[in-house]
């Protein structure tokens, strides 16, 4: 969906004021759940309450982003994109089942355009961009043991959900905050075609863990990557994953430091057309509370990125990101949250010597406010400044506008 910025603009902002107020009118009806939660629609009639005490727990979240490339890039223009969750959590002890289980199913329907094709980027400027489809996301059983201290999940898994994940970079759009890109360049299980696998979790301690995964090597099925595809062959090697790390204990500020390391058999192309049958990577990550406000919910957090990957099979030799949070900032509007990242991606020497227009790395800047307009409604204005889009000196520099509405439903 491409169209002018001027009236798309305009169109965009016109249909924004519109949704928040027909979604503000709901804010004095929407009804809390028995934890607190809101929604635009309620605890339905105490159906929500009452999936609940029999274990089932239900959420759903519609976000839709308006992304403009503004100047820059491949060439300017306008998106919109969207992505609708619905989840089921099935907790089967409170459900009469047996203690310590945990089901889930994660239905997703994807939509709209793609950024990438005008801004050019590698790092991908909107983390919901894929292909349009609806299909099942995720579906796995997950079983706790030896009192809690061990868990293991066997399914549908979105490995991102658990390794390499940092809560202070979440509130960031750029997708390299939620994913490193020297790890996403090999196409794991993660979004927006996660793959089988196994998870196993060690955890003797509030305060340490160890996680260890193995997924199918290819997700889906690349010849057909709309709905829900689950093909096993033998070419498709294995995805290794291991991580361990540190955490704060809920009476304290919040950290993470957490240390990983990956390795995927599928056979493949190196950089000189030459066959190779591995591939692997490193990352360091963390996380730590700056200050705290009265509210310990509020104050000001900050996270960093390192990454590597083997130089001589891959494009992304290197990367690196940090970045700030905080929640709070302005007086008397607590759950608003601020945040900024700086996502540094380097080219391997190899791949940048294949080409004199390749610099050596691309950078993406960015900073966004997410305004919470009730409590199941936010909005999120976004600006990014990608500098050498792709890291190729024919790109000029591009300023990403955007805007992204989630509604809890």
């Amino acid at each position: 969906m491409l169209f002018k910025n001027g009236s798309a603009v305009s169109r965009f902002a016109r249909s924004l004021v519109i949704l928040g107020t027909v979604l503000g009118t709901f804010a004095t009806h929407a009804r809390s759940d028995d934890t607190g939660r809101q929604y635009l629609f309620g605890d339905l009639g105490g159906a929500r309450k009452s999936f609940e005490d029999s274990g089932l727990t239900v959420e759903s979240i519609l976000t839709n982003d308006f992304i403009s490339n503004t100047s820059g890039g491949l060439r300017t223009g306008s998106v919109v994109l969207g992505d609708y969750d619905l989840t089921f959590t099935v907790d089967t002890e409170k459900a009469g089942l047996w203690s310590g289980g945990t089901l889930f199913a994660y239905f997703m329907g994807l939509y709209g355009a793609k950024p990438t094709a005008f801004v050019g980027d590698r790092q991908a400027s909107d983390n919901i961009e894929a292909f349009s489809t609806f299909k099942i996301y995720e579906l796995w059983w997950d079983q706790k043991l030896v009192d809690d201290k061990v868990s293991v999940l066997v399914g549908l898994h979105d490995m991102n959900s658990e390794f390499d994940s940092l809560d202070y970079a979440g509130g960031l759009i750029n997708s390299s905050f939620g994913i490193q890109p020297e790890i996403s360049q090999v196409v794991p299980s993660i979004f927006p075609t996660p793959s089988a696998g196994v998870r196993l979790k060690l955890q003797p301690s509030d305060q340490y863990y160890i996680s260890t995964a193995l997924y199918d090597g290819v997700s889906g099925d690349p010849a057909h990557p709309a709905g829900t595809r689950i093909k096993f062959d033998s070419s498709d090697g294995v995805f290794w994953i291991a991580e361990t790390g540190l955490i704060s204990p809920e009476s304290c500020s919040h950290y993470k430091l957490a240390l990983g390391g990956w390795y995927h058999s599928k056979d493949f192309e190196d950089l000189n057309g030459e066959l190779r049958d591995s591939n692997g990577g490193g990352y360091l990550a963390g996380e730590s509370s700056l200050f705290r406000e009265e509210n310990p919910d509020q104050g000001l957090g900050a996270f960093f990125q390192i990454g590597f990957a083997r130089a001589t099979r891959n494009q992304l030799g290197s990367y690196f990101g940090a970045g700030l949070q905080y929640v709070g900032l302005v007086p008397g509007r607590d759950e608003d949250t601020m945040s900024f990242g700086i996502a540094h991606a380097r080219l391997s020497e190899d791949f940048r010597a294949s080409s004199e227009n390749l610099t050596a790395a691309e950078t993406a800047i960015e900073l966004n406010y997410r305004l919470a307009i009730t409590p199941y409604f936010a909005v999120t204005p976004d600006i990014q400044y990608i500098i050498d889009p792709s890291a190729d000196r024919t790109v000029d520099d591009s300023v990403v506008l955007g805007v992204r509405t989630e509604v809890a439903m």
